[in-house]
């Protein structure tokens, strides 16, 4: 018997409730109560502090305990409650995959510049001096990078021909477009140190592969070793996708440069171990030279600038569907929150008895299956932007590694045969029925919103006597 049953209430669960039921309550709680989803709403941010305190303490079993008998302030942690807003930068791979994609920052950082731009917008212009055509030009929340610069040149211009000086309003926007410059290049330096560490991180895996003698034997050991660490990945929040998508692209960039040194690289390879021969080595080398057909040469060039071209093409196309998917993700959303919006003022309008043009009648459940829906496509915009972020950063790291002109070649071809047995053991990842019950509490979200929606066809409004 508990004492105080409010954090169970504010997940919808039972004191009973397990540990997995708990995670899957609050993710879900999470995400509907999050203040980006309810602008409106002046007490969402507490909700959502509130449901985050909840977890923090059921999802800790000696917390638990300890609110089970004695309530809310025995259970307090002793460091403090930790913010729930950080829940959004786990749900996508979590600390597990830290060492690999490092830190997913997009939402976070075009929240924070979205939060900046508006600030300068958030003063309403006097009735005598209403905005310009120039300036509404470059309006809204959306764009976080350039609308604000054109409308400072403008001001800027104005005042040069006038009176020489900024008005209050014009420094006010002046300052914020300087902290706005200033977070976003804060966040370009805090990207390249990050992408930096990684390959530090990703060097260092392939070590234990790179600085043996590559037998079989060796091999062997070395995929063993990612089958094991992949145990742990694949049961992440979308842990299984985020390993299919860098093992794509491990092997890719692998590809890549071990082909192109697959004629030239032979050559290179066959110079080396004559090395030592002396002057038979020049000899030996033009006998080699004479005999290769130049035609067969040319040919494999080509072969290799039109490998090489090809796998480009792909990348641009995959960097391009992602964006694509990211897009049409948030139009899903925008549209179902308009939709979600005007289901809930018809129910409370007719709970409230209020006379209304003959509209569609909603139940409860009808509600509650929108904003399950909903859920999934909010996560589905966050996967294809956090999916999109994830291939930027993996692509570089590969590049860092494997083109840095200070590490002699046969060491990074070396690096690239190790890159492609992980890219290869994540490619081949997968879960059993039992692990996927328990890892797929997004997926299975994002897998019902991306397919068509059947709804009920609504009940038409009874009239009234």
């Amino acid at each position: 018997m508990v004492v105080d049953t409010t954090y169970y209430d504010l997940l919808l669960l039972p004191p009973s409730a397990t540990a997995l039921e708990i995670k899957k309550a609050y993710r879900k709680a999470a995400i509907k109560l999050h203040p980006d989803k309810n602008p409106n709403d002046p007490e969402a941010h507490a909700r959502f502090q509130e449901v985050g305190q909840a977890y923090q303490v059921l999802s800790d079993e000696k917390l638990r305990e300890k609110y089970d008998k004695y309530g809310i302030q025995e259970s307090i942690p002793s460091e403090g409650f930790e913010d729930p807003a950080e829940f959004f930068s786990q749900i996508f791979g979590g600390d597990a995959f830290k060492d690999w994609i490092g830190e997913l920052s997009l939402f976070l950082e075009l929240t924070k510049s979205a939060e900046l731009s508006a600030e300068m917008d958030e003063k309403p212009a006097d009735t005598a001096s209403a905005p310009s055509e120039e300036q509404s030009a470059f309006g809204g929340s959306e764009n976080t990078g350039r609308r604000s610069t054109p409308l400072l040149l403008a001001d800027g211009q104005d005042s040069a021909g006038g009176s020489g000086t900024l008005t209050a309003e014009e420094q006010e926007k002046k300052k914020r477009q300087e902290e706005l410059e200033r977070f976003e290049e804060e966040c370009r330096v805090k990207k390249i140190e990050m992408r930096n560490e990684l390959s530090k991180k990703l060097v260092e895996r392939l070590l234990v592969f790179t600085e043996s003698d590559m037998a079989d034997d060796v091999a062997e050991s070395f995929r063993q070793k990612m089958q094991y660490e992949v145990e742990a990945l694949k049961m992440e929040s979308f842990g299984l996708e985020i390993l299919h998508l860098l093992g794509q692209i491990y092997k890719t960039k692998a590809k890549i440069l071990l082909k192109s040194q697959t004629f030239l690289g032979g050559l290179g390879g066959l110079w080396w171990s004559m090395k030592d021969k002396g002057g038979v080595v020049r000899d030996t080398f033009k006998t080699l030279a004479s005999a290769l057909d130049a035609q067969l040469t040319m040919h494999e060039y080509t072969k290799m600038q039109e490998d090489n071209e090809f796998h480009a093409k792909k990348e641009a196309e995959e960097v391009a569907r992602a964006e694509l998917e990211k897009n049409q993700a948030q139009q899903d959303v925008e549209r179902l929150e308009e939709q979600l919006h005007k289901m809930q003022q018809q129910l409370k309008e007719g709970h409230e008895g209020k006379k209304t043009k003959v509209p569609e009648k909603h139940t409860d459940e009808d509600i509650h299956e929108m904003e399950k829906y909903l859920i999934g496509k909010v996560l589905a915009a966050a996967w294809s932007g956090s999916k999109f972020e994830i291939q930027g950063t993996v692509r570089v790291v590969c590049d860092q590694i494997l083109y840095d002109k200070t590490v002699p070649l046969e060491q990074r071809l070396a690096r690239a045969r190790g890159l492609k047995i992980i890219g290869q053991v994540f490619s081949e990842a997968s879960r059993t029925e039992m692990e996927a019950e328990e890892a797929r509490v997004f997926e299975e979200l994002v897998a019902e919103a991306s397919q068509k929606k059947h709804r009920k066809k609504p009940r038409p409004a009874e009239p009234k006597a």
